[in-house]
C-alpha cells in the first residue's frame, strides 16, 4: 500500500472542478430510498461499515501534494462513519410531514471536504407510519451511476446476510492503470 496514488482522468476533472466550486453541492449524488416497516437500523449502520471496508472509494480522500493532485486510500479502522437519525414519527398531518421530509433531506445535502474520507453519507428519516428513508449522498469524485448501482446491490445483499466475495480490484487500480506511461 502507498500513501497516495493518482487521479484517473475523470477524477481529476472533478477535482479541479470542484476545487473552483469548493463549498457547493453540484456534485453531490443524493438519493432518497423508501424502505418499509421493520428496518433494523443497527444493521443498516453496520452495512454500511461493511461497504466502507469493502470499497477502498468509500474511505478515500484527495489532496493536492507538489501541485499534483492525489488519492489517499485510509484504513477502514480510521474512518468515522455514523448513520444519521432523523425521527419524524411524531409528525403529524400529510402536508407537514411533507415539509419535514423535504427540509430534512435538503439540510442532509451539504458540501463535502474533499480532503477527508469518506466522502459518502447516510441517513435515516423514520416517519410516521413507522416506515423509513433512507438518504445516501456521495461525492461524485467517488461515485457515479453504475457504481451507486453496485452499491445498492450490495447494501441489499449484505442487509441480507449474504457473504459477498472480497473484491479483486480497486477503483484505484485503474487510476494507477490509466496513469501508466
Amino acid at each position: 500500500a502507498r500513501e497516495s496514488y493518482p487521479l484517473s482522468y475523470a477524477q481529476l476533472r472533478m477535482y479541479l472542478l470542484s476545487q473552483i466550486d469548493a463549498g457547493g453541492t453540484g456534485y453531490n449524488m443524493p438519493r432518497v430510498i423508501p424502505l418499509g416497516a421493520g428496518l433494523d437500523i443497527q444493521k443498516a449502520q453496520q452495512v454500511f461499515q461493511d461497504l466502507i471496508r469493502r470499497h477502498e472509494s468509500l474511505r478515500t480522500s484527495f489532496h493536492t501534494i507538489e501541485n499534483t493532485p492525489v488519492q489517499a486510500v485510509h484504513d477502514a479502522g480510521t474512518i468515522d462513519f455514523q448513520v444519521e437519525m432523523a425521527d419524524l414519527s411524531q409528525t403529524t398531518g400529510a402536508e407537514t410531514v411533507h415539509k419535514a421530509i423535504k427540509e430534512t433531506v435538503r439540510a442532509f445535502t451539504r458540501p463535502f471536504d474533499l480532503s477527508m474520507a469518506p466522502l459518502l453519507r447516510a441517513g435515516i428519516i423514520t416517519l410516521p407510519d413507522r416506515t423509513h428513508l433512507l438518504m445516501v449522498d456521495m461525492h461524485h469524485i467517488i461515485s457515479d451511476q453504475s457504481s451507486v448501482q453496485l452499491l445498492t446491490r450490495e447494501f441489499t445483499a449484505l442487509y441480507r446476510g449474504v457473504q459477498l466475495p472480497p473484491n479483486r480490484i480497486q477503483y484505484k487500480d485503474y487510476a494507477v492503470w490509466q496513469q501508466a506511461p
